[in-house]
């Protein structure tokens, strides 16, 4: 009996998926000379609403096969650039596969008047543009761009909102060509309604200069334009969210349509994390992805930071809980029948930042065991930001235009910190103790300004650009230091003394440049590029530093921590590029000569100093392209970096006295060479990407760390030049949609090696960093019923020094994340996402460092266009969200803790509002 009932249940699992997917197929041909048309798109709708189901490429004999149908009625629709789109209602049953045979397309240019050719293709290809027709594809009512993104093939789109398409990242989302808020990808995806998007349009965006001259210069931004339907109206949504312990995360959004007019506007209060409408934004309060990440930081060490969960805009607290207040404003229009276009936008944000961060270490120098460190800082951060963005665009007649940016931003902030710290030797003696007390305010402003011509001669190709520049940056700062230090010799205190000082700083920098442009064609397919630039800038840092005086005020000076610099620089730069164009490949070479005059005046000591650099800068970039969507790269690249003005100036910074700066004013500049290759490949009817990039680069007098620390285990360091610094770095990612399922996948390898050097007590230490690392995912999507995605990656770290053996380290950590949903009952939702952070026990720390994180929500839609939503969410459900930081530096190994949001509930109650495709009243 149990073989039986097994064996009828096997039955009907077989017939059941068998009557569930069908396969449809046939052969395309041309009505006037019978040839087969290969890569003509077929496509299948619902008959019903002309919903895209499934599509598919003819091969090179015509031939198409679709699998996965269910048995019913469709519209078969075939498209191809030169023929007339084919329509036609078909069957597919159950009993057999659905033979179409021979499908004849017929020529448009065949075509009779009277015929009427349907448009309205999902996808359409072209040149480097790939277009999405977004009515295609489904999303429930209510929906936003970001949920459109994700069910487009090609596009993926995060739990945190980061945008990837063809494997590329997306760093700009326009909207009809404009930027939106500036260029923040999240605020556009995240704000605006789907069902207001006619078209999607994906392609790598070139630099003003390459899309005036046609000529590419090899800087794209891969971009994402949202091309609006033809509407004068309104759209947008309220959302007002509370909970406990007491917290709330309220947000509302408007955007005004009418012609090319924009006008929209938001507001954002929150507790829970949620520092801005998108990820960009979030990672200056320490946000966006959630993930554990490993990794080498820039001064050479290895690093695994895990940034808990909460809320999507918000990573482990790094630099406090937030509480903020956020606003914005766009307003753009185009005049003069599209010809003169105005862009502007306004965004202010208010962010209090409390937070705990501990920190334990060991120290480990030269023939020495060990020493180990903790320390506590509780900290309150108050920031206010304001920023202002304008565009103007004139298009003075076919052969002339001009163009003018300006930025401005002001940011104030109050920062009070209180520290204590304790280093200890190997057995356990005190070495030193502190305790300290700062606060300090803060204004920084920054204008910036840019004025572009451009002008086009009657010879194809020939043009001339000229760009001039404006920078201004103005950093003013006051606080008051407190901090009581204690030094022992053999565990008996032997020293102590105390900082009470007010620290007075007053930097500004002022930057004018200019280039000039101007290209030639040489002959067909090949140009010559002849630039100059030039650029003066003129850095300014006042540094004071004052003491008690007999009066109990803070008006004595302190000589040795106090300083008045100037730092001026001249640059020169021509250079000749060429470029080759052809239609399978792309090569770009030339160079620069870069002639710098540096002028250094220490106004405190009355010196001068006047020195000279000249470089050559030579760069080059091939790009090949097997096809379309398939391209090979390789390119080199120069450049020079000159110190800093903090770098340069000869004085002492002890605003940490267990850590005192001292600038060195014989600093010369350094020069990165890096050499980058990558292979990307997309089909999107497939479903399938790989990007990979493969990058080797070294420095030349790079900057570097010379540290002393003495037997208490005081720091006293600065900045110097030393060679030997190098990097090689692999990343990956292949994509694939599962044959015969609805799930799509991904996976990719990754390598990392650095290699830095630094002087510690007067011997050179190399330190060898390296992550071995490969990540795999899956998500699966069926619309109105659930979605579906995880990720899990595994990494090997290693990391050796020369200085002392103790130093070194070597150990495994995983990272697992999962987010799930489940409509049901049609208006219902449940929800959940986890993420899982393992990583390799380290003797030397005893603290625990594997956390789980998972939140999950339940959600009521109401209203036939989904217009209210009522949703209910648990952050943090087991109390184990924890920010961490593992780190290894060339004599130290530290891990951090983060204090963040742990378990809180939110109930929010969302309110859509729409008016599209009516006469405007506004």
């Amino acid at each position: 009996m149990r073989k039986l009932i097994s064996g009828l249940l096997l039955l009907f699992i077989a017939s059941s998926a068998f009557s569930q997917s069908q396969t449809l197929k046939g052969t395309l041909k041309d009505t006037s000379e019978n040839r087969s048309l290969a890569n003509t798109v077929i496509s299948v709708l619902t008959k019903k609403d002309s919903v895209l189901v499934k599509f598919a490429r003819a091969d090179k004999d015509g031939n198409f096969k679709i699998q996965g149908l269910k048995e019913g009625s469709y519209i078969l629709m075939v498209t191809h650039p030169y023929m007339g789109d084919y329509f036609d209602n078909i069957e597919v049953k159950a009993a057999a596969p659905t033979d179409l045979g021979n499908v004849h397309l017929t020529p448009k240019s065949k075509l009779l008047s009277e015929v009427i050719i349907k448009s309205g293709t999902p996808i359409k290809i072209k040149g480097d543009t790939i277009v999405y027709t977004a009515d295609s594809f489904k999303v429930r009512p209510g929906a936003n761009v970001e949920e459109l993104l994700r069910r487009l093939p090609g596009i993926t789109v995060d739990k945190d909102g980061k945008i990837t398409a063809m494997g590329e990242r997306v760093t700009k989302v326009l909207v009809d060509g404009e930027e939106f808020f500036g260029t923040d990808p999240g605020i556009a995806t995240k704000n605006i309604r789907a069902d207001a998007v006619q078209e999607v349009q994906v392609f790598d965006k070139k630099s003003d200069q390459a899309a005036f001259t046609g000529i590419d210069d090899g800087v794209k931004d891969k971009t994402i334009n949202l091309k609006m339907k033809k509407m004068a109206g309104y759209f947008g949504k309220v959302e007002l969210g509370g909970g406990l312990p007491d917290k709330y995360n309220n947000s509302a959004m408007a955007n005004f349509f009418k012609n090319k007019r924009k006008i929209a506007g938001y507001g954002i209060m929150s507790n829970t994390g949620q520092t801005n409408l998108d990820w960009q934004d979030a990672q200056n309060y320490g946000g966006a992805s959630d993930n554990m990440m490993s990794g080498v930081s820039d001064d050479g060490g290895m690093y695994i930071s895990f940034g808990g969960g909460g809320d999507d805009n918000y990573n482990g607290g790094r630099n406090g809980i937030p509480q903020n207040w956020n606003a914005g404003f766009h307003y753009s229009d185009k005049f003069n029948q599209g010809k003169n276009s105005f862009n502007s936008g306004y965004k202010y944000s208010k962010v209090i930042a409390p937070g705990i961060t501990k920190t334990f270490s060991q120290t480990f120098l030269p023939d020495t065991d060990p020493w180990s460190s903790n320390s506590t800082s509780d900290n309150r951060t108050s920031t206010n930001k304001h920023a202002v963005n304008m565009t103007m665009e004139f298009n003075l007649d076919s052969n002339n235009s001009l163009k003018w940016t300006s930025r401005f931003n002001n940011n104030s902030s109050l920062a009070d910190v209180n520290y204590s710290s304790e280093m200890l030797d190997e057995q356990g003696d005190f070495l030193n103790n502190s305790t300290r007390k700062s606060k300090t305010n803060a204004d920084k402003n920054n204008v910036t300004s840019s004025l572009l011509y451009r002008h086009k001669f009657k010879k194809l190709a020939r043009t001339l650009s000229i760009n001039a520049d404006f920078n201004w940056i103005s950093s003013k700062s006051e606080g008051i230091l407190y901090s009581l230090n204690n030094y022992y010799k053999n565990g008996i205190l032997d020293d102590r003394d105390t900082t009470d000082q007010v620290n007075i700083t007053d930097n500004n920098n002022n930057t004018i440049s200019s280039r000039i442009s101007y290209t030639e064609p040489l002959m067909k397919d090949f140009y010559m590029e002849l630039t100059y630039g030039f650029t003066y800038n003129n850095s300014k840092n006042d540094r004071l530093t004052n003491i008690k005086s007999i009066n109990g005020k803070y008006e004595e000076t302190v000589d040795s921590l106090s300083n008045f610099f100037v730092f001026n620089r001249l640059q020169n730069t021509p250079g000749i590029s060429f470029r080759l164009n052809k239609k399978k490949h792309n090569l770009t070479f030339g160079g620069s000569v870069d002639v710098n005059q540096f002028e250094k005046k220490d106004l405190t000591r009355d010196t001068t100093v006047h020195y000279n650099f000249v470089n050559f800068i030579p760069r080059a970039n091939y790009t090949y392209k097997f096809k379309q969507n398939e391209s090979i790269r390789i390119g080199y690249n120069g450049a020079t970096t000159a110190p800093t003005l903090e770098q340069l100036q000869p004085t002492r910074v002890n605003t940490d006295p267990l850590n005192v700066y001292i600038g060195n004013p014989f600093l010369k500049q350094s020069f990165r060479h890096s050499l980058d290759a990558g292979y990307n490949f997309y089909n999107v009817l497939k479903q399938k990407s790989m990007f990979t990039n493969l990058g080797f680069g070294f420095t030349d007098n790079a900057f570097v760390q010379s540290s002393i620390i003495d037997s208490a285990g005081k720091r006293t360091y600065r900045t110097v030049n030393a060679d030997g610094n190098y990097y090689i770095r692999f990343y990956s990612d292949y994509g694939f949609k599962i044959n015969g399922s609805s799930w799509g996948a991904s996976f990719g390898p990754g390598f990392n090696l650095n290699r830095s050097v630094e002087l510690i007590n007067g011997v050179k230490n190399i330190n060898n960093t390296k992550s071995y690392s490969v990540r795999v995912s899956t998500n699966n999507y069926k619309q109105d019923k659930h979605e579906i995605w995880l990720s899990t990656s595994f990494s090997l770290n290693d990391s050796k020094s020369s200085v002392n053996t103790q130093a070194n380290a070597n150990y495994w950590s995983i990272n697992l994340n999962g987010s799930g949903r489940k409509t049901f009952a049609k208006k219902w939702e449940i929800g959940s996402d986890i993420s899982l952070q393992v990583r390799e026990k380290d003797p030397r720390f005893p603290d625990a460092n594997n956390f789980t994180t998972w939140n999950g929500h339940l959600l009521k839609r109401f209203f036939k266009e989904n217009q209210l939503e009522l949703k209910l969410q648990v952050n943090d459900i087991l109390n184990e969200n924890r920010g961490y930081n593992r780190n290894f530096s060339s004599y130290s190994y530290t891990e951090t803790y983060y204090e963040t949001l742990q378990r809180f509930w939110l109930l929010t109650v969302t309110w859509n509002i729409s008016k599209n495709g009516k006469p405007a009243t506004w």
